[in-house]
């Protein structure tokens, strides 16, 4: 018997909706982390050996022979102008400056995975029982 066909005459066939559950899969973008970037000044002591050099005064003597006589010194009489000698020495003299050393530079990567994912969909089925008809032997 087909669904057009009445079981009896002048009754309307009987339509019945089956439905189903269907999975739609959709992704929503979220935060999942924040992070907080900075630069600090870390301080480490260093120790530079460093030469100095320094200017100093010598006096070297020398005995006088009896061949000089006392014409070459001058006259004792008079005073000798005082003789200024300016000394020098190295100072060590130490500066820091900041010099760019590194640059670093942040960027964000986008990973894809593949995640399955596992859900109970629910659908409905449509069972037709039919009674059985007895038919009467004696019946024609």
């Amino acid at each position: 018997m087909s669904t057009t066909e009445s079981a009896e005459p002048g009754q309307e066939p009987i339509t019945v909706v089956r439905s189903e559950e269907r999975l739609d899969v959709r992704t929503v973008y979220t935060p999942t982390e924040r992070l907080h970037i900075r630069k600090v000044i870390v301080t480490e002591e260093r120790t530079v050996t460093v030469t100095l050099r320094r200017e100093e005064l010598v006096l070297e003597r020398e005995p006088l022979g009896a061949s000089l006589d006392g014409g070459e010194l001058g006259s004792s009489e008079e005073s000798p102008e005082p003789v200024t000698f300016v000394l020098h020495a190295e100072e060590p003299v130490l500066t820091t400056r900041v010099v760019p050393v590194e640059r670093v530079h942040v960027a964000i990567d986008r990973i894809v995975a593949m995640q399955s994912m596992t859900e109970t969909v629910r659908k409905e089925r449509v069972d037709i029982r039919t009674e059985p008809q007895i038919l009467d032997d004696n019946a024609e």
